[in-house]
């Protein structure tokens, strides 16, 4: 399996505007498991910090590295599509992402 944790830190004043947001993207109401949308996508979440009010994380669980790459090689996932563009406009600082291989849970 792959993981990728986005780290992002919001401007003051934002937390509404970016949890109403993170909550359109990421929590779906429809009943569809995320495989169903997007292909290999196992699961995501959205973190909030413990010591820093305006730190969260996302994060994606993947079948493998190359179903990762399948999404990303999309023109607009290259660059996040429009989500990341809205979050970067809430954030104070860079929406920094990085993968991992999951050796054992």
């Amino acid at each position: 399996m792959f993981l990728t944790i986005t780290r992002a830190h919001l401007k003051a004043g934002n937390e509404a505007a970016a949890k109403e947001l993170l909550s359109q993207n990421f929590n779906p109401t429809d009943g569809k498991k995320p495989s169903d949308v997007v292909d290999g996508l196992i699961g995501f979440g959205v973190m909030k910090s413990k010591s820093d009010a305006s730190m969260y994380g996302i994060c994606t669980v993947w079948q493998s590295e190359d179903a990762f790459n399948k999404m990303s090689s999309n023109p607009e996932a290259k660059t996040g599509g429009a989500f990341v563009e809205k979050l970067k406009a809430l954030c104070d600082g860079k929406v920094e992402g990085e993968g991992f291989y999951i050796e054992g849970l």
